[in-house]
């Protein structure tokens, strides 16, 4: 049974955690190439990616806290980007970055960067997630997260001949990966882009889509993460995603990401493109 994620790209995850491996061409500047996937432009998680890496080799004593990424063209997956970080504002607490990825002098991505330094908490609560663990979920292959992944009903969670409510709760770990505080916040902000067109489309079948004219274009234009704690990949995380609307040839996501033990470490709102066909 054919899911909604069978539509996400192809990529190999030795191969994205080396594109995140920057080379240094000068201060706040660095080279880097793109993953390989299915397809022909660059992946907009990817660059979120990339953006936490060259924010934190730029300011290194402090973590990302918060990301905001727009992409107003595409870039072309064949071809070198050249990534430049400017740094706005740089205190004890806080640093304000902003990271501008080119092709040919031609900007297709900037986002602006948030980091800090660990501080005691003065108050402190969070959401609390209160959901089936993963061991009663199924296997959800997803392409672009070549990780562990699980949901329940698995793959038919996500089929396109069903209709379900624009919300999912998606399991995921990769315990493959080096298990460093700013590569975990690389991979989740790549993982996190995949689930907005699946989640926005669970309520039509795809003959309610062919009815409407077709999928036509679907991207993303601009995506907002912030980290509330440290987490590790090594461990099971959570992903509550939910489409509240779509609409104007627009989508909108909210992701709420926790760890096992139910406490909140990170959340998403993402905005997209959507159009039918022709």
């Amino acid at each position: 049974m054919a899911g909604g994620t069978d539509l996400w790209p192809v990529i190999d995850l030795a191969d994205l955690l080396e594109v995140l491996d920057l080379g240094a061409v000068g201060p706040g500047r660095f080279r880097a190439r793109n993953v390989t996937s299915t397809l022909p432009t660059t992946l907009g998680s990817q660059t979120l990616a990339q953006a936490v890496v060259a924010a934190e080799r730029t300011v290194p004593h402090m973590a990302v806290q918060s990301l905001h990424g727009v992409f107003p063209r595409g870039g072309y997956a064949d071809r070198e980007v050249d990534v430049e970080v400017e740094v706005v504002q740089s205190g004890r607490a806080l640093a304000t970055v902003q990271v501008s990825f080119q092709q040919d002098g031609r900007e297709h991505a900037r986002v602006l960067v948030m980091l800090s330094v660990d501080e005691p908490d003065f108050l402190a609560h969070g959401a609390v997630a209160d959901v089936p663990g993963p061991e009663e979920c199924a296997d959800l292959p997803c392409a672009l997260l070549p990780w562990e992944v699980r949901t329940i009903g698995g793959a038919a969670a996500v089929a396109l001949d069903l209709a379900g409510p624009p919300t999912l709760d998606v399991w995921m770990r990769c315990e493959k990966a080096p298990d460093l505080p700013g590569i975990a916040r690389a991979l989740l902000a790549h993982a996190s882009e995949g689930f907005l067109g699946p989640v926005a489309m669970r309520p039509y079948p795809q003959a309610e889509m062919i009815r409407r004219g077709g999928r036509g274009a679907a991207a993303m234009l601009s995506q907002t993460i912030t980290f509330h704690r440290p987490f590790t990949l090594h461990d099971w995380l959570l992903l509550r995603c939910e489409s509240p609307f779509a609409g104007a040839g627009r989508m909108f996501e909210r992701i709420q990401i926790f760890t096992r033990t139910g406490e909140l470490v990170a959340s998403v709102a993402a905005h997209g493109l959507l159009r039918a066909a022709g």
